[in-house]
């Protein structure tokens, strides 16, 4: 019982686990910069999509790892807290992206912003 506890036990579990990771993240970065250096995708959008999802596998083996997801028995704790994080993100971007909107700027006739229509006071001259 007390073996399982010892420094080589962790070492030989853990460290091959950090290397894989590192491997990775290296492999990833390296696939996405190949591919842009190349130019692989014409297109931005299926760069993007491309480059997400690779950032998307990098950010999972992180999470998997470092985060314990592994080691987390019913995956209540750290996923539910996950997917908290990513509603939150959603919702930023969706108010912050959302803002940007032309229409939803001053000075449009679609939106209660808009003032150009307003005669403007007159001033009468004091006598």
């Amino acid at each position: 019982m007390s073996d399982d506890h010892s420094p080589e036990y962790y070492k030989k579990k853990f460290i091959p686990l950090i290397y894989l990771v590192g491997g990775i993240l290296i492999a990833g970065t390296i696939i996405t910069f190949a591919a842009d250096l190349m130019g692989v995708f014409k297109d931005f959008t299926h760069a993007m999509i491309f480059a997400l999802t690779v950032a998307v596998v990098k950010a999972s083996a992180v999470i998997y790892i470092f985060m314990h997801l592994k080691w987390d028995i019913n995956l209540k704790t750290i996923s539910l807290t996950l997917g908290c994080t990513v509603i939150f993100l959603i919702g930023m971007m969706v108010l912050t992206v959302g803002s940007e909107i032309d229409a939803n700027k001053p000075g449009h006739a679609e939106n209660t912003w808009n003032h150009v229509d307003k005669p403007e006071p007159t001033v009468k001259p004091d006598k």
